[in-house]
């Protein structure tokens, strides 16, 4: 039962994220906002609403109690190796995606930067409300800086809030609403899954809700690459990947901090997610756009993680 009521929650986090991402675009197209402001908040936060909105539910979750520091901190690795690995692979067999040099080495030391953040402050067996903070505020400088680093031109109408605005924002904010219903439903059958099977909670949110939680990138990402929008599919990954590895966890640990269910663990799972991630920046930098063969390359090593993190649980 446990483990129906977890997949109806990832279920809920999916569909309400995708009703949440597609209105909020279709307001935005409304509002008549820049469309790279859209792509690099509406898409890189919007569809991390799963992760968000799991993470500050376990913190509250926490603060009763309840025990889910193993959650927050296996969703955020769990997340960002399904969404490098899996999601930009499978993007990648499906579609044509290429991200240019510049923007490859800006986003990549980025992403790099922030699993070393990361692993920095949770290095001691902890991560404290002032770490939180931490990660919370290099996020904030990363995102006003791309935000600077972009040359908006100015909207060619400033279009009122209209009646169909007004709805359009309702729709968000009903996805926004079972986004949050959802991670409930996920974080308590999750904390119950694991008691059951006496595993860590670490396992269970790294393969199960980090799969799961993944599922809103992979469908917008290889959904851009049929579309021939190859570079918006990828910079939503790296986007993504950057806030589950800051804004995620920092939300968590600012509202009840976090402890570290076995530190050399955690050491092995970021140095996978740090292993395939340079693997795909090295295949971006190398040609101008993700070949076949590299593609599936990233989902064989994905696999292959999953896997042996699967049977290593299971030891």
């Amino acid at each position: 039962m446990n483990l129906f009521l977890l997949i109806i929650g990832l279920l809920g986090l999916w569909f309400g994220t995708e009703i949440t991402v597609r209105h909020a675009l279709r307001l935005a197209a409304t509002l008549g906002l820049s469309p790279m402001f859209v792509g690099l908040t509406i898409l890189a936060i919007g569809t991390d609403l799963p992760e968000l909105v799991l993470s500050i539910e376990a913190g509250l979750q926490r603060l009763t109690g309840v025990e889910t520091s193993g959650l927050v901190i296996g969703n955020a690795i769990g997340s960002s190796l399904g969404q490098i690995g899996f999601a930009l692979g499978v993007t990648g067999l499906v579609g044509y995606v290429m991200l240019g040099r510049r923007q490859a080495w800006i986003d990549g030391i980025t992403l790099i930067g922030s699993i070393a953040i990361f692993f920095l402050v949770g290095a001691d067996g902890e991560f404290t409300r002032i770490d939180g903070g931490i990660l919370i505020t290099v996020y904030l400088i990363y995102f006003a800086t791309a935000i600077r680093r972009e040359q908006y031109g100015k909207p060619k109408r400033q279009p009122g809030l209209t009646e169909a605005g007004i709805k359009i924002g309702f729709l968000c904010f009903l996805g926004i609403v079972i986004v949050t219903a959802s991670s409930h439903l996920a974080i308590l059958s999750a904390v119950a899954l694991a008691e059951e099977w006496g595993i860590p909670q670490t396992f269970i949110g790294i393969v199960l809700i980090g799969i799961g939680t993944s599922l809103p990138e992979l469908a917008v990402s290889v959904s851009a690459a049929l579309k021939k929008q190859g570079a918006l599919s990828v910079g939503n990954i790296l986007g993504s990947n950057i806030f589950d590895m800051l804004v995620a966890p920092g939300a968590a640990a600012a509202i009840a901090g976090l402890t570290v269910e076995s530190p050399s663990m955690l050491r092995i799972d970021l140095s996978a997610l740090l292993v395939i991630s340079l693997l795909a920046l090295f295949f971006f930098r190398r040609r101008k756009g993700l070949q076949k063969g590299e593609a599936l390359t990233l989902v064989i090593a994905y696999t292959a993680y999953i896997t042996a993190r699967t049977l290593w649980a299971g030891a």
